[in-house]
């Protein structure tokens, strides 16, 4: 089930984005978005040291969520972009069986639409604990933050609407 990621370096899938992000192929999307994960005025809602399960091999790695969206890089203090980059929209967030994996603490994000997972797993049991639930919450989050922005925006431009009709 391998992902076709053209030459944009970009899966679009319905409703979810899946960066593939590499220097040769980076979109300018996706620039903003590095730009977003690196910004220390933008709040990071969880972040930590992980493991990403590629083709049955546990890579460590160093996940941060900002929003909706969870960074993945090599390691904390990476320059780099992040190696993936997935947009927690209309997926599940489910504990998985450590029999079935041969690890203890491991958490998977799966896609609705597409059926992709990613398997993770956390160091000790307040992090899984911490990683799932800032998972499970941020796209309800996203979701009131813009609901909440888009109703400023509405207010405002009427508000100006209002201004110029009053004005002679």
């Amino acid at each position: 089930m391998g992902e076709q990621f053209g030459e944009f370096g970009v899966a679009l899938k319905r409703r979810h984005w899946i960066l593939n992000l590499t220097e040769e192929n980076m979109l300018a999307n996706a620039k903003s978005l590095f730009k977003l994960a690196s910004d220390v005025t933008y709040e990071k809602k969880f972040a930590g040291p992980l493991q990403l399960q590629q083709d049955f091999v546990w890579r460590p790695a160093y996940g941060v969520l900002k929003a909706n969206i969870l960074f993945v890089y090599n390691k904390e203090s990476d320059k780099e972009p992040p190696f993936l980059l997935l947009i927690i929209e209309d997926c599940f967030i489910e504990l998985c069986d450590e029999n079935k994996l041969g690890k203890e603490m491991t958490f998977e994000i799966k896609f609705k639409t597409t059926g992709r997972s990613f398997v993770f797993a956390a160091p000790d049991f307040k992090s899984l604990e911490r990683w799932v639930s800032n998972l499970t919450i941020s796209p309800i989050e996203y979701i009131d933050l813009s609901k909440q922005s888009f109703s400023e925006q509405i207010d405002r431009v009427q508000k100006n609407r209002d201004e110029k009709r009053a004005s002679p």
